[in-house]
C-alpha cells in the first residue's frame, strides 16, 4: 500500500492510511515511527521512563510529573505534525529519521506547556465544579459518617464518569487542534475546542464514531492485557521495578499511536 505513495506525490499519506484497514494502519504508522529511528526512541524512551520514575519519588514528584507529562505531549506534537503533514511515505520516512531530541524541544516545548497549563485549569475547574455541585444539593456535608460519605462519592461518582466517557470521545479531535497548535497560547487555547460547536458537530460524523470506536476498543483491550502482565510481574513475582518500568514504556508506545490516531479523525472529519 505504502510502497505506491512513493510514486504518487499528489495522495497524502494520511489518506492513503484512511482509504483502507485505517484502524491497522494506525497503529503501523505508530510502529513505523518507533522502530524506524532507534536512536531517537531509546533516547526519548530514556527520559520518559527516567522523569515518571522519579515522579515515584514523594519530595519531587510533582516537578517530574510535570516535566514527565510536557516532554510526552512534546514528542505527539512532533509525531502527530510528521504524519499529517508528510505528502508520500517516503517524506514521513525521512522525518522520522532526521528526528532528534533538541529539535523537539526547540520547536514544541512551548506549544507543550501551553496545553499542560489549559489541562491543568479545565480539571481544576470540573473538580470545583464536582465539589460545588456536591456541597450545593447537600450530597456532601460535614456530618456525614463514612458509609454516607461513600454512598454520596458513588452517588455523585456515576455522573461524572458519564461526562468523563463523552469527553473522551472528543479528545482525540481536542488532541489534534493541540498537536497543530503553535506556541503557548496556542496550545493553550486548543485544550478549550473541548467546548467547541464545529468539534462536537464533527464527532457527530459516522466516520469518526466508527473509527474512534474501533480504535477505542482495540486500546482498551491491549491495556487490559498489558496491565495483566504487568500486575503478574509486580504482584506475583514481585519485579516492581521491572513492572514500572515496562508500565511507562507501554505509556510511550501508545502515546506515539495515540498522536497517529488523533491526527486521522482530524482528517477524518475534514473530508
Amino acid at each position: 500500500m505504502y510502497e505506491n505513495n512513493t510514486q504518487n506525490s499528489d495522495i497524502r499519506l494520511i489518506d492513503e492510511a484512511l482509504s483502507s484497514e485505517p484502524i491497522k494502519n494506525t497503529f503501523r504508522l505508530g510502529w513505523e515511527f518507533i522502530k524506524l529511528n532507534q536512536k531517537f526512541t531509546l533516547t526519548a524512551m530514556i527520559i520518559f521512563v527516567v522523569l515518571n520514575l522519579f515522579g515515584m519519588i514523594p519530595v519531587a514528584a510533582l516537578v517530574f510529573m510535570v516535566l514527565s507529562a510536557i516532554f510526552g505531549l512534546v514528542v505527539q506534537i512532533h509525531v502527530g505534525k510528521t504524519f499529517y503533514e508528510s505528502q508520500n511515505i517516503k517524506k514521513y520516512v525521512a522525518e522520522i529519521q532526521d528526528s532528534s531530541i533538541d529539535k523537539l524541544l526547540t520547536r514544541h516545548v512551548a506549544t507543550a506547556f501551553g496545553a499542560y497549563m489549559g489541562w491543568v485549569i479545565l480539571i481544576l475547574f470540573f473538580i470545583f465544579l464536582l465539589g460545588v455541585i456536591g456541597g450545593g444539593i447537600g450530597i456532601i456535608n460535614e456530618h456525614m459518617n463514612e458509609a454516607d460519605l461513600v454512598k454520596a462519592i458513588l452517588a455523585l461518582g456515576f455522573p461524572m464518569l458519564l461526562i468523563a466517557l463523552v469527553l473522551s470521545y472528543v479528545q482525540p479531535l481536542v488532541q489534534a487542534n493541540i498537536i497543530m497548535a503553535n506556541g503557548f497560547q496556542e496550545g493553550f487555547k486548543a485544550v478549550f475546542t473541548l467546548f467547541s460547536a464545529n468539534v462536537w458537530r464533527s464527532a457527530f460524523k459516522s466516520s469518526y464514531f466508527k473509527y474512534v470506536a474501533g480504535f477505542g476498543l482495540v486500546i482498551i483491550l491491549s491495556l487490559f492485557f498489558f496491565a495483566f502482565i504487568i500486575g503478574i510481574l509486580t504482584n506475583l513475582i514481585g519485579l516492581t521495578i521491572v513492572g514500572n518500568i515496562l508500565m511507562v514504556v507501554l505509556m510511550y508506545i501508545f502515546m506515539i499511536i495515540m498522536a497517529v490516531g488523533s491526527m486521522m479523525t482530524k482528517r477524518l472529519v475534514e473530508i
